[in-house]
């Protein structure tokens, strides 16, 4: 009896400790609008390289009202497949932002091959979009 109540009150502690960081947390300084879009790109390239198209298109500008994407059509966006993706670069410029990766592409018999691209990215309504090509 006595090492469940240490365990319940081991649980109280830990669980108050959590509400404690929590709240420090949400008073701490903003995160600046470059972390919170490398937050956004690790998280759009992490779904492409698994093939989570919901993830994709939830983070795709297009999914937006009036954006023309559809979630049928989300896996046509995701294009070729991709491992291995790094961001190198990120340019933030107001509400827009350019994003420079390198990773591997699959492309036919040829394999995986590297390459470097630039992605576009767009601040909507305070949140980070990948920028839905037309």
């Amino acid at each position: 009896m006595l090492k469940i109540r240490n365990i319940i009150a081991t649980l109280m502690l830990v669980s108050g400790l959590f509400v404690i960081m929590t709240c420090s947390a949400a008073t701490a300084e903003p995160i600046d609008a470059k972390t919170v879009l490398e937050q956004r790109v690790v998280k759009y390239w992490s779904a492409r390289q698994a093939n989570d198209f919901r993830t994709v298109y939830e983070l795709e500008s297009g999914s937006l009202p009036n954006g023309g994407l559809t979630p049928d059509k989300a896996m046509a966006v995701s294009g070729l497949r991709v491992k291995n993706v790094k961001i190198e670069a990120i340019t933030v410029d107001g509400d827009r932002a350019k994003v420079r990766l390198n990773g591997n592409v699959l492309v036919g018999a040829m394999g995986w091959v590297p390459q470097t691209l630039e992605d576009n990215w767009v601040l909507i309504d305070g949140q980070w979009y990948h920028e839905t090509s037309r």
